[in-house]
């Protein structure tokens, strides 16, 4: 049995069970999603002890620095004192746009007073009065837009989400927490063959990734694959369709289904790259992410090169 610190709590961790575990057994209500380190969804920040290596398997140098960890991979072997990653501040933020993009998602358009800085594909905590925050992925890019842009899939029961899709109004005010996340990319990327993976309003950041890499001349070859539970589910398709016929490098795929009707078409998109120098972002669901991942890491799609950002709408 070992103690662990969490936010002045003392919490004891039994044999064999994750920090993940021993945080929601005591109700401390933390952040998770696809629980196999994918996600990044627990990460948490460790203030004194050693950090399990495996606690920190596919963080940044920058996270690693910062003494972040991810929960769910966490055995403690020794006590740790832990708190959640600190937002530095708040921005303040005023809607300037609501357009519903299909039956479940609407697109959000914020405006701050000063610009602030991220990268397209990041993701920010959203805060609707002192309490609620959700963290949202941005769709929108540094220089191309000049509103920050989040794409809100409505989930029955989700107070954030129903409050967009219902009640929210342009002029109606929400505080911005930091962008953070390294699901971003990089022009040294522009070369190598491009792999956009994703599922209901993952399409967002990775249309926001997209329009980036576009706008520093990617050189490579570029799929976008979008899986929606229905036709109605698949949007944006006309300015996707637009971005095809100005850029020869890039090709969409649209499909109906679940993340079990993944393998074909990836599988085809795969076998005219070459695996070993491909770089893959999948953002959606949980369940897509973890598919994705298995499925580009048997093709031979190295570890460091698949990003991922999981989430459920709510």
């Amino acid at each position: 049995m070992v103690q662990i610190t969490f936010e002045g709590h003392p919490i004891d961790v039994a044999p064999g069970e994750t920090l993940l575990q021993a945080l929601i057994r005591a109700r401390t209500e933390p952040s998770y999603s696809c629980l196999a380190g994918l996600c990044h969804s627990c990460l948490l920040q460790a203030q004194a002890g050693e950090i399990p290596p495996a606690a920190q398997s596919g963080l940044s140098p920058e996270q690693c620095e910062q003494q972040l960890l991810l929960a769910c991979q966490c055995r403690p072997v020794e006590p740790l004192q832990l708190q959640r990653p600190k937002t530095l501040k708040r921005t303040d933020a005023v809607i300037c746009g609501l357009q519903q993009l299909s039956t479940e998602i609407t697109e959000l358009r914020l405006a701050t007073r000063a610009p602030l800085p991220y990268h397209a594909g990041q993701h920010i905590d959203l805060w609707l009065g002192p309490y609620l925050s959700r963290r949202y992925s941005l769709a929108s890019v540094p220089g191309l837009d000049g509103d920050l842009v989040f794409h809100i899939q409505r989930v029955r029961g989700g107070q954030f989400s129903d409050w967009i899709h219902t009640q929210a109004c342009e002029g109606s005010l929400i505080q911005l927490g930091t962008a953070q996340g390294a699901c971003c990319y990089s022009p040294e990327q522009s070369t190598r063959p491009l792999l956009l993976i994703g599922s209901g309003s993952g399409l967002g950041p990775l249309h926001g990734l997209l329009r980036d890499a576009l706008n520093q001349h990617h050189r490579g070859q570029i799929s976008l694959l979008h899986l929606g539970k229905s036709p109605l589910h698949l949007y944006l398709q006309e300015e996707i369709r637009s971005l095809c016929d100005q850029h020869p490098n890039l090709s969409h795929h649209p499909l109906v289904g679940t993340s079990d009707d993944l393998a074909v078409p990836l599988q085809s998109v795969l076998t005219h790259w070459d695996s070993r120098r491909v770089n893959a972002f999948v953002c959606g669901s949980g369940e897509l992410v973890k598919e994705a991942f298995s499925q580009l890491r048997a093709a031979g799609v190295p570890d460091h090169q698949i990003h991922t950002d999981s989430f459920d709408a709510y």
